[in-house]
Protein backbone atom coordinates (compact mmCIF):
# COMPACT_ATOMS: atom_id res chain seq x y z
CA UNK A 1 0.00 0.00 0.00
CA UNK A 2 3.20 2.42 0.28
CA UNK A 3 5.25 3.56 -2.94
CA UNK A 4 8.75 4.95 -0.86
CA UNK A 5 6.61 6.33 2.14
CA UNK A 6 3.42 7.41 0.55
CA UNK A 7 -0.23 5.94 0.54
CA UNK A 8 -0.63 4.19 -3.14
CA UNK A 9 -4.10 4.79 -2.39
CA UNK A 10 -3.68 8.82 -1.54
CA UNK A 11 -1.52 9.15 -4.61
CA UNK A 12 -3.95 7.39 -7.68
CA UNK A 13 -7.26 9.87 -5.73
CA UNK A 14 -5.39 12.64 -5.79
CA UNK A 15 -3.58 12.06 -9.58
CA UNK A 16 -7.26 11.86 -10.47
CA UNK A 17 -8.44 14.76 -8.91
CA UNK A 18 -5.56 16.95 -10.74
CA UNK A 19 -6.84 15.95 -13.63
CA UNK A 20 -10.92 16.37 -13.08
CA UNK A 21 -11.12 18.84 -11.07
CA UNK A 22 -7.93 20.54 -11.10
CA UNK A 23 -9.02 20.72 -15.22
CA UNK A 24 -12.71 21.91 -14.05
CA UNK A 25 -11.99 24.75 -12.08
CA UNK A 26 -9.84 26.28 -14.57
CA UNK A 27 -12.64 26.28 -17.22
CA UNK A 28 -14.84 27.11 -14.85
CA UNK A 29 -12.76 30.56 -14.44
CA UNK A 30 -12.84 30.91 -18.22
CA UNK A 31 -16.18 29.68 -19.11
CA UNK A 32 -17.40 32.97 -20.03
CA UNK A 33 -14.62 34.45 -21.74
CA UNK A 34 -15.20 30.99 -24.05
CA UNK A 35 -19.37 31.49 -24.24
CA UNK A 36 -18.92 35.38 -25.33
CA UNK A 37 -17.47 33.90 -28.93
CA UNK A 38 -19.57 31.27 -28.97
CA UNK A 39 -23.39 33.31 -28.10
CA UNK A 40 -22.51 36.43 -27.74
CA UNK A 41 -24.91 38.35 -25.67
CA UNK A 42 -26.48 37.76 -22.45
CA UNK A 43 -23.30 35.65 -21.22
CA UNK A 44 -22.62 36.99 -17.68
CA UNK A 45 -26.70 35.64 -17.01
CA UNK A 46 -26.17 32.30 -18.92
CA UNK A 47 -23.48 31.30 -17.29
CA UNK A 48 -24.74 31.83 -13.77
CA UNK A 49 -27.90 30.06 -15.09
CA UNK A 50 -25.82 27.49 -16.02
CA UNK A 51 -23.51 27.44 -12.73
CA UNK A 52 -27.24 27.13 -10.78
CA UNK A 53 -27.88 23.90 -13.56
CA UNK A 54 -24.57 22.35 -12.72
CA UNK A 55 -25.27 23.10 -8.86
CA UNK A 56 -28.57 22.07 -8.81
CA UNK A 57 -28.21 18.62 -10.13
CA UNK A 58 -25.33 18.18 -8.21
CA UNK A 59 -27.45 18.48 -5.04
CA UNK A 60 -30.19 16.40 -6.07
CA UNK A 61 -28.28 13.29 -7.03
CA UNK A 62 -25.61 13.25 -4.17
CA UNK A 63 -27.43 11.83 -1.23
CA UNK A 64 -29.28 9.07 -3.24
CA UNK A 65 -25.75 8.03 -4.85
CA UNK A 66 -24.51 7.93 -1.18
CA UNK A 67 -27.13 5.99 0.35
CA UNK A 68 -26.69 3.53 -3.16
CA UNK A 69 -22.64 3.61 -1.70
CA UNK A 70 -23.36 3.02 1.45
CA UNK A 71 -25.45 0.14 0.84
CA UNK A 72 -22.22 -2.09 -0.09
CA UNK A 73 -19.46 -3.15 2.28
CA UNK A 74 -16.17 -3.26 0.05
CA UNK A 75 -15.18 -0.47 -2.54
CA UNK A 76 -15.72 -1.70 -5.88
CA UNK A 77 -19.27 0.17 -6.29
CA UNK A 78 -17.21 3.57 -4.89
CA UNK A 79 -14.43 2.82 -7.34
CA UNK A 80 -16.84 1.84 -10.62
CA UNK A 81 -19.07 5.42 -9.56
CA UNK A 82 -15.58 7.26 -9.12
CA UNK A 83 -14.82 6.01 -12.89
CA UNK A 84 -18.32 6.99 -14.27
CA UNK A 85 -18.23 10.62 -12.62
CA UNK A 86 -14.54 11.22 -13.75
CA UNK A 87 -16.39 10.48 -17.51
CA UNK A 88 -19.42 12.65 -17.21
CA UNK A 89 -17.21 15.51 -15.77
CA UNK A 90 -15.24 15.59 -18.72
CA UNK A 91 -18.26 14.60 -21.67
CA UNK A 92 -19.60 17.90 -21.58
CA UNK A 93 -16.14 19.75 -22.68
CA UNK A 94 -16.05 17.51 -25.60
CA UNK A 95 -18.77 18.71 -27.16
CA UNK A 96 -18.58 22.88 -25.97
CA UNK A 97 -17.50 23.62 -29.21
CA UNK A 98 -20.82 23.18 -30.91
CA UNK A 99 -22.46 25.45 -28.27
CA UNK A 100 -24.81 27.65 -30.64
CA UNK A 101 -26.94 28.65 -28.13
CA UNK A 102 -27.56 28.65 -24.04
CA UNK A 103 -30.22 24.97 -24.16
CA UNK A 104 -27.19 22.66 -25.10
CA UNK A 105 -24.73 24.39 -22.72
CA UNK A 106 -27.68 24.00 -20.04
CA UNK A 107 -27.63 20.63 -20.86
CA UNK A 108 -23.92 19.86 -20.49
CA UNK A 109 -24.02 21.66 -17.36
CA UNK A 110 -26.43 19.38 -16.04
CA UNK A 111 -24.10 16.12 -17.29
CA UNK A 112 -21.20 18.59 -15.29
CA UNK A 113 -23.00 18.32 -12.27
CA UNK A 114 -24.69 14.64 -12.31
CA UNK A 115 -20.32 13.46 -12.78
CA UNK A 116 -19.41 16.13 -10.37
CA UNK A 117 -21.84 14.11 -7.55
CA UNK A 118 -21.01 10.61 -8.88
CA UNK A 119 -16.90 11.97 -8.33
CA UNK A 120 -17.28 13.61 -5.08
CA UNK A 121 -19.49 10.95 -3.34
CA UNK A 122 -16.90 8.15 -4.12
CA UNK A 123 -13.82 10.10 -3.74
CA UNK A 124 -14.24 11.28 -0.35
CA UNK A 125 -15.10 7.88 0.49
CA UNK A 126 -12.72 6.40 -0.77
CA UNK A 127 -10.32 9.06 0.35
CA UNK A 128 -11.74 8.93 3.78
CA UNK A 129 -11.07 5.01 4.13
CA UNK A 130 -7.68 5.14 3.05
CA UNK A 131 -5.65 7.80 5.40
CA UNK A 132 -3.02 6.78 7.30
CA UNK A 133 -4.00 6.94 10.90
CA UNK A 134 -1.88 9.70 12.80
CA UNK A 135 -1.01 10.74 9.33
CA UNK A 136 -4.55 12.62 8.07
CA UNK A 137 -2.93 16.27 8.13
CA UNK A 138 0.07 15.55 6.32
CA UNK A 139 -2.67 13.79 3.58
CA UNK A 140 -5.30 16.39 3.20
CA UNK A 141 -2.39 19.29 3.17
CA UNK A 142 0.12 17.62 0.46
CA UNK A 143 -3.25 16.58 -1.57
CA UNK A 144 -4.46 20.34 -1.01
CA UNK A 145 -0.74 21.40 -2.11
CA UNK A 146 -0.26 19.45 -5.41
CA UNK A 147 -4.07 20.72 -6.54
CA UNK A 148 -2.87 24.12 -5.72
CA UNK A 149 0.15 23.46 -8.16
CA UNK A 150 -1.56 21.90 -10.41
CA UNK A 151 -4.46 24.15 -11.01
CA UNK A 152 -1.96 27.15 -11.18
CA UNK A 153 0.20 25.56 -13.97
CA UNK A 154 -3.05 24.59 -15.44
CA UNK A 155 -4.76 28.23 -15.72
CA UNK A 156 -1.56 29.56 -16.98
CA UNK A 157 -1.02 27.19 -19.96
CA UNK A 158 -5.05 27.00 -20.63
CA UNK A 159 -4.69 31.42 -20.35
CA UNK A 160 -1.88 30.58 -23.29
CA UNK A 161 -3.10 28.64 -25.61
CA UNK A 162 -6.71 29.41 -25.33
CA UNK A 163 -5.54 33.50 -26.04
CA UNK A 164 -4.04 32.48 -29.60
CA UNK A 165 -7.60 32.34 -31.13
CA UNK A 166 -11.01 30.68 -30.76
CA UNK A 167 -9.56 27.46 -32.89
CA UNK A 168 -7.48 27.14 -29.85
CA UNK A 169 -10.04 27.91 -27.21
CA UNK A 170 -12.20 25.30 -28.98
CA UNK A 171 -8.93 22.72 -28.88
CA UNK A 172 -8.26 23.49 -25.37
CA UNK A 173 -11.82 22.58 -24.54
CA UNK A 174 -11.84 19.17 -26.46
CA UNK A 175 -8.38 18.01 -25.25
CA UNK A 176 -9.08 18.98 -21.43
CA UNK A 177 -12.42 17.20 -21.65
CA UNK A 178 -10.53 13.85 -23.03
CA UNK A 179 -8.16 14.38 -20.30
CA UNK A 180 -10.95 14.44 -17.45
CA UNK A 181 -12.34 11.46 -18.92
CA UNK A 182 -8.72 9.32 -19.39
CA UNK A 183 -8.36 10.40 -15.47
CA UNK A 184 -10.92 7.80 -14.88
CA UNK A 185 -8.16 5.25 -15.45
CA UNK A 186 -6.24 6.34 -11.91
CA UNK A 187 -9.85 5.18 -9.99
CA UNK A 188 -9.74 1.76 -11.79
CA UNK A 189 -5.60 1.48 -10.62
CA UNK A 190 -6.90 1.05 -7.22
CA UNK A 191 -7.86 -2.03 -7.57
CA UNK A 192 -4.28 -3.32 -8.31
CA UNK A 193 -3.44 -2.47 -4.69
CA UNK A 194 -4.86 -5.71 -3.03
CA UNK A 195 -4.18 -4.41 0.46
CA UNK A 196 -5.81 -1.07 -0.11
CA UNK A 197 -8.73 -0.67 2.54
CA UNK A 198 -11.68 -2.12 1.24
Amino acid sequence: MKLSGFNKVIIYLTTSDVFTWGLTLVLTSIAGLYLSTKIGGDTVQIVGIGTGVASFARALFQIPIGIFLDRFRKDKDDILVLFLGNFLMGFPYILFPLIKNEYLYYALQAILGTGAALNLVSWRKLFAKNLDKGKEGLEYASYDTVMSISIGIFGIASGIIANQGQQYFDAVMWIIGLIIISSGIWPLLLFTIPNRKK
